[in-house]
């Protein structure tokens, strides 16, 4: 018989490979992020680091804030993303910041791992939902 996992055992498998495997023993998590992000990843054996994502004084995107904090992140930090419908937020980047996100990442030598458990609920449309990735 074949099983398969659900997003939060794939989300804990992968923990478990970055922490036997990873480049460092950490990984990046947007702030706020879905609250079992946090425990599946500590509970892998990771250091579980934010960056800023939400400045909930003006209910927007920390865009700023994200882009200065992964620039200080170690070269070859594994960096946690939500593909579309950010949980709990709602806020997504722009396709021009996710391009500039991407272009950051890739600069920094980073690990981007993508959570996509909305994909298709966000726009109605899951290729469009996919477009981060």
């Amino acid at each position: 018989p074949r099983t398969t996992r659900s997003g939060t055992g794939g989300l804990r498998v992968f923990g478990e490979y970055l922490k036997r495997f990873g480049a460092h023993g950490h990984i990046y998590v947007p702030d706020p992020t879905w609250g079992n992000h946090i425990p599946i990843m500590g509970d892998a054996g990771l250091e579980v680091r934010k960056y800023r994502y939400y400045d909930r004084e003006t209910n927007g995107l920390d865009f700023a804030g994200a882009l200065e904090d992964l620039r200080a992140a170690p070269e070859g930090s594994c960096i946690l993303l939500h593909a579309c419908a950010h949980n709990p937020t709602g806020m997504d980047p722009s396709p021009d910041q996710w391009a500039e996100l991407s272009a950051l990442i890739k600069s920094k030598n980073h690990l981007p791992f993508f959570d996509s458990a909305y994909q298709g609920f966000a726009s109605g449309d899951a290729p469009t939902d996919a477009a981060a990735l």
